[in-house]
């Protein structure tokens, strides 16, 4: 949690969010099959698709699905299967696409995240609300969308108010284990727990659902101005990474 560039542009990456036409998105949400009321606000209708993805199956961080795609997770999900955060991520973000609400996996770092032997990343969402024409960010295996004077804010701002020990809440999504959740049981120690994965935060370039190994995606990382770049993660691969310390960088505005 340290200070960025938040003035200017330093690499003005491409992202690309072709994903929107990948044909897979039509059976993701035929499988799935929410039902959603078309009257709700595009925010309601983001919390209602995230809520269906945290419910469907209980966190196990040692177990992955067959493939990494939307579908197969969810098809492994109704089949019984547990996963991680990443599966959270990535089915929720397939899930807001197919509805046709932008999102894409945020992944959170620690500080030691080349050298920690265990546990040194955390996956969530953002996801591009027009009701408030911003990034949000739901952390979709908590069930939480974290929130600042009732606006509810992206991971940067969760970092930045969390820095100046601003009031956060989290509002449960629908379906939301939150309070339930041993290791998430109160806002005190979510926050605790969070603020060791919010030293560098990173993305896909461009999303998709065909990649074989995401450990060789190429990703924008967002990287405080006191830090190194990390080149590794966990001393277990190298990341494919552009490396900025620009907020503007990070956060595009989309027009949609």
């Amino acid at each position: 949690m340290g200070a960025y560039n938040t003035e200017t542009y330093e690499i003005s990456p491409h992202f690309k969010y072709s994903i929107a036409d990948n044909p897979s998105l039509d059976s993701l949400k035929q499988l799935a099959n929410i039902d959603i009321k078309s009257e709700a606000s595009e925010f309601s209708k983001a919390e209602y698709i995230i809520g269906y993805a945290h419910q469907l199956f209980t966190h196990n961080g040692d177990n992955e699905p067959s493939a990494a795609d939307p579908l197969t997770i969810l098809r492994e999900a109704k089949e019984g299967q547990s996963f991680r955060c990443v599966e959270y991520s990535t089915l929720a973000m397939g899930l807001l696409w197919a509805h046709k609400i932008p999102a894409r996996t945020i992944g959170l770092k620690t500080c030691d995240v080349e050298i920690r032997k265990y546990g040194a990343g955390h996956v969530v969402i953002e996801f591009w609300c027009k009701d408030y024409n911003k990034w949000v960010m739901c952390d979709v295996q908590a069930g939480i969308i974290p929130k600042h004077r009732e606006i509810p804010i992206s991971v940067f701002e969760l970092s930045n108010y969390l820095k100046f020990h601003e009031t956060i809440t989290f509002a449960s999504i629908e379906h939301s284990r939150f309070k339930q959740n041993s290791r998430y049981g109160d806002k005190k120690s979510y926050e605790e727990w969070i603020k060791d994965y919010l030293c560098f935060i990173d993305t896909p370039l461009g999303l998709t659902f065909d990649i074989k190994d995401r450990r060789k995606q190429q990703i924008v990382m967002l990287v405080p101005l006191d830090k190194k770049y990390p080149k590794s993660f966990q001393g277990l691969f190298d990341m494919n990474a552009l490396y900025t310390h620009s907020v503007k960088d990070f956060y595009p505005e989309l027009h949609v």
